[in-house]
């Protein structure tokens, strides 16, 4: 009778292809968890600035002054209460507006009345690295604006498609930031007085 060797891996083979899967996860997943970030960095700063394309939009087609509110100011342990959060209020006048509504986000974006970056982007200080350089003139709840100062500056748009630059400016510019390990890290949006905006890598 003959015999027939069986077929089959060592523990060898079998611990050199472990070994090679595992090298493979450790450099793909980076890279993966690389360009996702990467991309979410970059919906975020266009949805951020096509909010405010609508914003001088929804200014021009109404004829009221439009107003961008962003939060500045973070609370408690990083990331967790980087404020992410701006809301669009939609004035009563052309000019010198007595009354703001707030105006709902674009559907699927975010819930109730305020609009949000993503979990990884966030709004920084003001600062050299990071200028912020909207006046802030205004206090403004879920209700409306009045009069005042609530550490959130306002991009205020003018029927003529205008916008407010800050007194001795030529441009208006808005600092959006993310602390992952990603290649772009932050973005300028930068603002003319003509109503032009641009966001730039930084």
């Amino acid at each position: 009778m003959k015999s027939h060797a069986q077929a089959g891996y060592s523990l060898a083979e079998m611990l050199t292809v472990v070994a090679i899967v595992g090298i493979l996860g450790l450099v793909t997943v980076p890279a993966f968890m690389n360009f996702r970030n990467s991309a979410k960095m970059r919906t975020t700063v266009s949805a951020f600035t096509t909010d405010l394309r609508s914003a001088r939009q929804r200014a021009i087609t109404q004829a009221h002054q439009v107003a961008v509110t962003y939060d500045l100011t973070a609370t408690g342990a990083a990331p967790v209460n980087y404020k992410r959060r701006y809301n669009i209020y939609e004035g009563n006048l052309p000019f010198n507006s007595t009354a703001w509504t707030p105006v709902a986000p674009r559907a699927g974006l975010s819930t109730g009345a305020t609009h949000e970056l993503d979990d990884i982007v966030y709004f920084p200080a003001n600062a050299v690295g990071t200028p912020q350089t909207f006046d802030d003139t205004l206090v403004c709840t879920g209700s409306g604006c009045t009069s005042g100062s609530d550490a959130r500056p306002e991009v205020i748009f003018f029927p003529d498609g205008r916008v407010r630059i800050p007194s001795g400016a030529t441009v208006g510019t808005i600092s959006v930031k993310t602390d992952v390990n990603i290649p772009k890290k932050q973005y300028t949006i930068d603002l003319t007085p003509s109503g032009n905006i641009k966001a730039t890598a930084q």
